[in-house]
């Protein structure tokens, strides 16, 4: 049986942090820590939140969850702002952290059992969590006699003073005596009271400490709250009571959450911003009067049950707006988040696709594409014939009378993706050429499944060559049968096509190719094969495809030769929660995040400095095609904030949803091969070129050599990187 490894103090108190900097859906450590701060402007309160951590983060470890999970923070936000509003409540003393204690353990409990409900979803628990926690404490407290209700934040300053002395006091009175306009005023307090805090001095640490961890999020909180508060006052509220509350939290975390975490930064997330605000409003003044008798607060109600049904209504669309996506890689910040969709969107368009791949071997031609000349019309439009040529573009060879002759006769089929296979039909007789079965349409014909809507169907197959029996699971590339002309084919061909259903003959699906090489051996990225293209899937060059070929547990030996300097680097190949590939350089502390479907590298993602040698291996192979072609180039795109210095993209990172001005390309050249056969050295080359307001510079030059035993050497400047795998 495999056991986690005990957490490490810097894991523990990473875990710790993080669970103050989750309430804003960040993992930034800074901005934890500020807040962690700010959470003891109340000393008892402070306390009270930081045991309520503590206490869920032992219990979730003595239990055996997941150290991931109570790493990032996940199980202990919840308990955090529980202890926070209970050592609010109470008087100091040894039955209030008895209170926050079981406060915690009742908060974990509930997080971990919605955690389970809402999974089924894929929809965030929030902070549901919180809200039925603290509304058990404030019902409870009405009977509890030996603990009394804190009159706490009558003497701010004394209690401040207890913290910081006369230096957080002076700024204290600093902040309070400011002229500042009260729509401001009510921000400020409304981002204090997410921490229990009422005063201008927590809220605006907040307010610098989210402008420091995502820029995004700033403008979105302005935006979330200014909305609210503008159509508050539109409808005739009374916002002084709307200020001595300060709820405006609600509207801040709920602008933050679908504007830029949850759903991708874009004009179309903050116009939905604009939208679901006052809905937000309305809600808040009808709940406030729903649980009125009970002497209730609504905390972050609202919020919750926006955002959630909001989510959930997104996943019910039966066609995805291309402009209002959802987060694919939660990246824990807006920014990022933005920036590795826009570049994933393009080359790993299986965010949207389900990767498909060509089902056979060799150079195909395609004799009929989608609303094709014969048979591909109406609902069964997107598809594709498939046939080989010589190079006159004959299909057959002598006169072509029988099924024999033709070139792509009794040539193997195989799966174009994993799955299971649900339909099978056998039995019919080949066509003699020009004759075609109309009785049994598509002949015999194999269904696939590969995700719950996604098949693919292959047809026209010779009768009995079946090597895979339905309910078979099969792996991508595994035999599947032969081509032959049954049904409706006059002549030997492969008829594939995508669709929704698993019945033989469902309506097509408007669905692409994930990558080939083409005729004139260029790579091509999801797209559809049109008439008369020459077509393959990728034939993997050994030597790459060992060299690029990284396995969990594996050690990487990195020499790197600067001028007259060496310097010996060890990095790891690793796997995440999530099961992600990637290589890390402990020493560096940077992380290089890969993917490889067995026709293609590409890297991801990177986290770290962007000067390690890491970084430059990272962008060197960046997108790789495991196969030799001559001439052949690929190009890409790079998110631009592993590129550009920070200060630069301070001001993109306003930008992004509405406009890009900082573009990164990369370009990869495959140059030369020594021996097609038996290769034993291969050189490629890559560019990164900078891409500001349409003026392009190429940033940096890679040449890439691959010899024997896998070895990587990479060049560039006046640095030589050589790679080796123990």
């Amino acid at each position: 049986m495999n056991k986690q490894k005990s957490l490490t103090l810097n894991s523990f108190w990473e875990a710790i942090i993080t669970s103050y900097s989750q309430v804003f859906f960040s993992d930034n450590k800074w901005f934890g820590f500020m807040l962690l701060v700010v959470s003891f402007f109340d000393i008892w309160a402070g306390i009270s939140g930081f045991l309520a951590v503590l206490t869920t983060i032992g219990i979730a470890l003595s239990l055996g969850f997941s150290h991931f999970q109570i790493q990032k923070g996940s199980y202990s936000f919840n308990s955090l702002l529980v202890g926070l509003g209970t050592g609010l409540m109470f008087t100091p003393g040894i039955e209030l952290f008895v209170v926050v204690f079981f406060a915690a353990l009742i908060t974990f409990i509930i997080t971990v059992t919605l955690e389970g409900f809402f999974a089924k979803y894929a929809l965030p628990f929030l902070s549901i969590p919180f809200l039925l926690g603290m509304w058990i404490i404030v019902l409870a407290s009405r009977d509890l006699q030996s603990i009394g209700l804190s009159e706490r934040g009558i003497y701010t300053a004394n209690e401040l003073h207890s913290v910081g002395g006369n230096v957080l006091v002076n700024l204290y009175n600093w902040c309070q005596n400011l002229e500042i306009p009260h729509v401001i005023t009510t921000y400020l307090y409304s981002l204090g009271a997410i921490f229990f805090q009422y005063s201008l001095l927590a809220g605006f640490i907040i307010a610098l400490g989210v402008l420091m961890y995502s820029r995004i999020s700033f403008l979105l909180s302005l935006v979330g709250f200014l909305t609210a508060y503008y159509f508050y006052s539109f409808l005739g509220a009374d916002i002084a009571q709307y200020g001595y509350t300060y709820i405006g939290f609600n509207f801040i975390l709920t602008a933050i959450a679908i504007g830029g975490h949850f759903i991708v930064a874009s004009k179309q997330s903050f116009l939905w911003v604009l939208l679901l605000l006052p809905i937000v409003v309305l809600m808040t003044l009808s709940l406030t009067k729903v649980l009125l008798p009970y002497q209730l607060s609504i905390y972050s109600l609202p919020f919750n049950i926006v955002v959630l049904s909001f989510l959930y209504l997104l996943k019910l669309r039966v066609k995805t707006d291309s402009k209002l996506k959802g987060v694919a890689l939660q990246l824990n910040n807006p920014e990022k988040n933005s920036y590795y969709q826009e570049q994933a969107e393009n080359r790993f368009k299986w965010l949207q696709y389900s990767p498909i791949s060509l089902p056979m071997h060799g150079l195909w031609t395609v004799s009929q594409a989608e609303d094709g000349a014969y048979t591909h019309k109406g609902e069964w439009k997107y598809a594709w014939d498939f046939v080989i040529t010589d190079r006159n573009s004959k299909e057959f060879k002598n006169k072509g009378d029988f099924v024999e002759d033709y070139l792509c006769y009794g040539k193997t089929i195989i799966a174009p993706a994993s799955g299971t296979v649900v339909e099978i039909v056998d039995g019919i007789e080949d066509n003699t050429i020009g004759d075609m079965d109309i009785l049994n349409n598509w002949g015999n014909t194999i269904v696939i499944k590969h995700t719950d809507y996604v098949y693919s169907q292959i047809s026209h197959i010779k009768k009995d060559s079946f090597k895979v029996k339905k309910g078979n699971f099969v792996k991508k590339g595994e035999v599947l049968a032969q081509v032959g002309s049954s049904g409706r084919s006059p002549y030997p061909h492969i008829h594939f096509q995508l669709q929704a259903t698993p019945s033989v003959g469902s309506k097509t699906l408007d669905y692409p190719i994930d990558h080939f090489i083409d005729g004139r051996g260029n790579f091509v990225n999801y797209l559809k094969p049109k008439l008369d293209d020459q077509i393959s899937n990728i034939k993997t060059t050994e030597l790459i495809s060992r060299a690029l070929k990284f396995i969990p547990g594996q050690v990487l030996k990195v020499v790197i030769q600067n001028n007259d300097t060496t310097i010996h680097e060890t990095w790891q190949v690793k796997t995440d929660f999530y099961n992600n590939v990637y290589i890390v350089n402990p020493k560096t502390n940077s992380y290089a995040y890969l993917y490889q479907d067995g026709a293609v590298h590409y890297f991801q993602n990177y986290s770290g400095s962007k000067n390690t040698v890491l970084s430059h291996f990272y962008l060197a192979l960046f997108q790789v095609p495991l196969g030799f072609y001559p001439g052949m180039e690929v190009k890409d795109r790079i998110p631009s904030n592993l590129i550009f210095p920070k200060w630069r993209m301070v001001f993109q990172d306003f930008l992004i949803p509405f406009i890009t001005i900082f573009k990164a390309n990369y370009k990869l050249k495959y140059v030369l091969i020594d021996n097609e056969m038996l290769p034993k050295r291969i050189e490629l080359r890559s560019w990164i070129t900078k891409k500001i307001f349409n003026k392009e510079k190429v940033n940096k030059e890679y040449i890439i050599t691959i010899s024997e035993k896998g070895m990587i050497k990479i060049t560039t400047d006046n640095m030589m990187i050589n790679i080796t795998k123990e």
